[in-house]
């Protein structure tokens, strides 16, 4: 393990440059976006429930799913399946693609001007200006642009497919409206701890990924792993806080990843000036 540095020794290194900052402010705003669309998922969901599928509900009442004899009892159950089926498509119509695109086009292109401007104001020490923009960036962002969009995508997915299993069993058990109400309120729940988990990963992971390539472009080989030294970081986390790690060392850093990448993490880069 790589030995910590005073904050005396971290600022001679830096020579006294601003701090990489984490955007918490645009994770919270990605957050809040992404939980708009679930909450737009959860209304027409419930709605559906209300105008649609309560006809199949009778509190107490099984409904059968089960092979029969009688052909209307058979059609009965075909279309309450059908129902359940089109209550996916409802749900998917809910955002476009264009929709979404735009949506984590914005965020992207966010994150990617809040990093130049911080490494900006770091090499301005040094009088070294970083490059704004080049082929490499463009591309990066482009693709982050596309994984997140298919993040959320698959997010929705996900919510579908699984509420659709909990609408059928709730239902085949004779529940009530109020406790398919609930489940969908559960569903939901579960679906706004994983935006929470996006906003987090993408933010941290752009932000030092990006911070990395304008960095190296301006001369730095090194940088100070820096924590938020507060309770939530986790150990390993813990030790490597201001300690010195290269750029692309497939050893260094958390195993081999930059501040930020690692899941849940808030650690930032601080490029060492000290060419």
């Amino acid at each position: 393990m790589a030995e910590k540095l005073s904050k005396t020794q971290a600022r001679k290194l830096t020579h006294g440059a601003p701090r990489t900052r984490y955007p918490y402010s645009i994770e919270r705003w990605y957050q809040r976006q992404i939980t708009k669309l679930i909450k737009r998922w959860d209304k027409t969901a419930k709605d559906y429930v209300s105008s649609v599928l309560s006809r199949y509900i009778k509190q107490g009442t099984a409904l059968k799913t089960d092979a029969s004899d009688d052909p209307s009892e058979r059609s009965w159950v075909d279309q309450f399946m059908d129902d359940l089926a089109r209550l996916g498509l409802f749900l998917e119509a809910t955002n476009s693609d264009d929709d979404l695109a735009k949506l984590t086009g914005r965020f992207c292109t966010v994150v990617d001007t809040f990093a130049y401007r911080n490494v900006k104001a770091q090499f301005a020490i040094v009088g070294i200006d970083p490059i704004s923009s080049d082929i490499a960036i463009r591309d990066y962002v482009k693709a982050k642009i596309g994984e997140n969009t298919q993040l959320i995508k698959s997010l929705r997915q996900d919510y579908v497919q699984d509420l659709q299993k909990d609408i059928y069993r709730s239902i085949t058990k004779g529940q009530g409206v109020p406790e398919v109400t609930k489940q969908i309120t559960e569903r939901t729940g579960m679906a706004n701890r994983h935006a929470a988990l996006i906003a987090n990963d993408q933010t941290g992971t752009i932000l030092g990924q990006l911070d990395a390539y304008r960095s190296k472009k301006a001369g730095a080989k090194k940088y100070i792993w820096t924590s938020m030294e507060d309770e939530r970081v986790r150990p390993r986390h813990q030790e490597l806080d201001r300690t010195v790690q290269r750029y692309d060392d497939p050893g260094g850093g958390d195993d081999g990843q930059l501040p930020g990448e690692p899941i849940r993490c808030r650690c930032v880069a601080d490029p060492v000036l000290d060419f």
